[in-house]
């Protein structure tokens, strides 16, 4: 992989960034409030094929009307709970007998920790089988995502949740503040990584905070960076290094050790592809000199050494193998600038705090103990 420096980048300029991206309406996984799937114990519990039914029925409402959760968001506050009334089951005279019943679907969303509904409706399904649980199996399985009563009632619970926001947003912040101040730096921005884009006013002064605490987080980490990038210059790590220092701007207050090691990385990049590459030609194997010497930045002190050296290559070679070794050089060339792309929106440091938020969720328990919604 290329190893580029990382150009740091300051806080106005990457929320600025940010806050363009966030302008374009785009939906995507930050902005979408998210529904975990939740049903009472009672409901079903003796027919639990029809149970297990309803709660993939309640997934697809929430995932079929942008609801549904995923592995990256990991807020578990709010969900869709549902509960079965059954208002009519008869046994038809039938050969063989048949049942049918007529269900009353009682959806409601909500906040599942304080056990409060914000919206909530009653649907009624019939369905024929010729077992109680397959009557059951045939009403649940014409619950429709798509009904009118539904996406009402999932628009109400989408605003209630906004709401939600809007009024909680300085406890919120307040909450992530005192995690801070103990030095809970991922806690903090885990709970502010919790608030959507789509709560436009709050999610902006939830993610100053963030990038703010990050900060104080980059600062508390430096001298403990600076140990873990010098151990990986040790082993030729010189691309890992630099990503680990990538992220300190100028005001901080160790900025003057990192600038330093960084000047000692972009030394080794020199020294480690500049020797590969000589002595890879040596052995006339022009391609894997090519693939070294392309791992060097023009913003490298060794740069017009590379090209000296990928000129003497181009020289040595007759027309084909000339015209074959520039576009071997090339293409890998133009795989290692996307890599390093990629890796400069990573320095992002708003994308930082987002991966600071997603990592200490994803190492939280995932059973979480709601609180019924349905009434």
């Amino acid at each position: 992989m290329k190893t580029k420096l990382i150009t740091t980048l300051t806080l106005i300029s990457i929320f600025s960034f940010c806050r363009g991206q966030n302008s374009s309406g785009k939906s995507d996984d930050e902005a979408r409030i998210v529904l975990n799937t939740f049903i009472p114990e009672n409901v079903l519990e003796n027919t639990p094929n029809a149970r297990k039914l309803f709660v993939t029925k309640l997934g697809q409402i929430t995932s079929r009307n942008g609801l549904g959760g995923n592995e990256s968001n990991s807020n578990n506050r709010f969900i869709i709970s549902g509960d079965l009334n059954v208002l009519t089951k008869d046994v038809l005279p039938t050969a063989p007998p048949k049942y049918a019943v007529t269900i009353e679907t009682n959806i409601a969303v909500g906040d599942g920790i304080d056990g409060v509904s914000f919206a909530s409706d009653f649907i009624e399904f019939k369905g024929v089988g010729v077992s109680e649980d397959k009557a059951f199996l045939s009403a649940i399985r014409k619950i429709n995502p798509r009904h009118k009563q539904i996406q009402n009632l999932l628009k109400n619970g989408k605003q209630k949740i906004m709401e939600y926001y809007n009024s909680q947003c300085d406890f919120i912040q307040k909450e992530a503040s005192t995690q801070s101040d103990s030095r809970n730096f991922d806690e903090a921005v885990f709970i502010l990584s919790q608030v959507p884009k789509i709560t436009k006013d709050c999610y902006d002064s939830s993610m100053d905070l963030a990038l703010d605490i990050t900060k104080k987080k980059f600062e508390f980490e430096c001298q403990t960076k600076i140990s873990e990038a010098n151990s990986l210059m040790s082993n030729g790590k010189f691309s890992e290094a630099s990503s680990i220092l990538g992220f300190y701007t100028k005001d901080m207050d160790c900025y003057s050790e990192v600038s330093d090691l960084l000047e000692q990385i972009s030394l080794g990049i020199c020294s480690k592809y500049i020797g590969e590459a000589r002595g890879y030609w040596a052995n006339r194997d022009s391609r894997s000199a090519g693939q070294s010497l392309a791992n060097i930045n023009s913003n490298s002190p060794c740069y017009q050494e590379s090209l000296s050296i990928s000129n003497e290559i181009s020289g040595f070679l007759d027309e084909r193998e000339r015209r074959d070794w520039e576009l071997d050089y090339e293409k890998y060339k133009d795989n290692l600038n996307i890599s390093n792309r990629k890796l400069d929106n990573e320095a992002s440091r708003i994308q930082v705090a987002r991966d600071i938020g997603v990592a200490y969720g994803e190492n939280q328990p995932k059973n979480v103990t709601y609180s019924p919604i349905i009434r």
